[in-house]
């Protein structure tokens, strides 16, 4: 499969993965949203309907839908869009006791619509008001009960101050890694091939354990450069292995997963690799004729291994680089 674009716009969808974020009207699911996305405090007023946002974490764009929390757009929207998501994020205010009842039961629905592999955080908002650490473990616990079937974590939160808006971030990003790693997808082995001032920097990832170098992947694994503005996004099917391939004119770069009786996660793995694309293009432009082979190492590490962008807590990755002629 050969997909391409002008002007490096890559042909992937706009959201990879959904995330619901319901609770009572009123509660602060705007303003959460709001601070995930300014990090500034606003104004807000009760959602009608639904309201969009976009929010880029780890090289992938997470759709976050404000589900409105009145009792009309509770009883006509939430199912369909909770049913649909890949995550859940549920609001509840510490600060109206008299409400927790009422936010439990609609807690209990949604995790009825909410697909069983699906992660779901509850958090708690304080307002950042003196709260109890009571009324907090209380709440918890009442939440907690809800379920068997489903894993849910806590947190309690302050879109005011932004207390612990990096943790929720955090769970964001490893929602991602889970979906991927909870599908069944690892990855085996990873190649970029880098113009660099120095020549063409050849830098390899793989696991220590893994057998894709056989003959059969020799004549597919090799550099190919885009022409111009183009780019290119190649994916094929190998031997129980999904390859993808991703490049501009200054770029290219592939990917090889673990082998499988079942493809998954495909559409996962390419937008990752077309923003690793993405994130080089950036670090050429801020860096300009500079870029390096230091450089390019610095980044590799933190990005593809550090940040544990494709593989899985029990893989250990080896990295090596080195400048190659062309």
């Amino acid at each position: 499969m050969l997909e391409s674009n002008q002007g490096n716009e890559w042909v992937t969808s706009s959201r990879d993965l959904s995330v619901s974020i319901a609770g009572l009207d009123g509660v602060g699911k705007t303003a959460i949203v709001n601070k995930l996305l300014s990090d500034e405090v606003t104004e807000t007023y009760s959602t009608y309907g639904i309201n969009q946002e976009i929010v880029k974490v780890n090289g992938l764009n997470l759709g976050l839908t404000d589900l409105g929390g009145k009792e009309p757009f509770r009883n006509s929207l939430w199912q369909s869009y909770i049913s649909r998501s890949d995550a859940l994020i549920y609001v509840v205010d510490a600060t109206k006791e008299e409400k927790i009842d009422e936010s439990k039961q609609w807690f209990v629905r949604a995790l009825k619509w909410i697909k069983k592999e699906s992660p779901v955080l509850v958090l708690i908002n304080t307002w950042d008001q003196p709260i109890n650490e009571e009324v907090i473990k209380s709440i918890n616990e009442i939440f907690q009960s809800s379920t068997e079937e489903h894993t849910i974590d806590f947190l309690s939160i302050s879109p005011i101050t932004g207390k612990n808006l990096n943790k929720t971030v955090d769970w964001l990003a490893n929602t991602i890694i889970s979906s991927l790693i909870s599908a069944g997808i690892t990855v085996d082995y990873f190649v970029a091939y880098i113009k660099t001032e120095q020549g063409m920097v050849e830098a390899r990832i793989r696991t220590a354990d893994d057998k894709v170098l056989d003959k059969g992947l020799f004549p597919v694994i090799r550099y190919k450069f885009a022409s111009g503005d183009e780019s290119v996004l190649e994916y094929m099917r190998i031997g129980g292995r999904q390859v993808i391939t991703a490049a501009d004119s200054q770029t290219s770069c592939w990917l090889v997963t673990t082998k499988s009786e079942e493809f998954k996660g495909t559409n996962l793995l390419m937008k990752l690799l077309t923003e690793f694309i993405k994130e080089i293009h950036g670090l050429r432009v801020k860096k300009g004729t500079n870029l390096s082979e230091s450089d390019l190492t610095s980044y590799l590490v933190k990005y593809m291994i550090d940040n544990q962008t494709f593989w899985s807590e029990t893989q250990q990755p080896m990295f090596e680089i080195t400048v190659i002629d062309e």
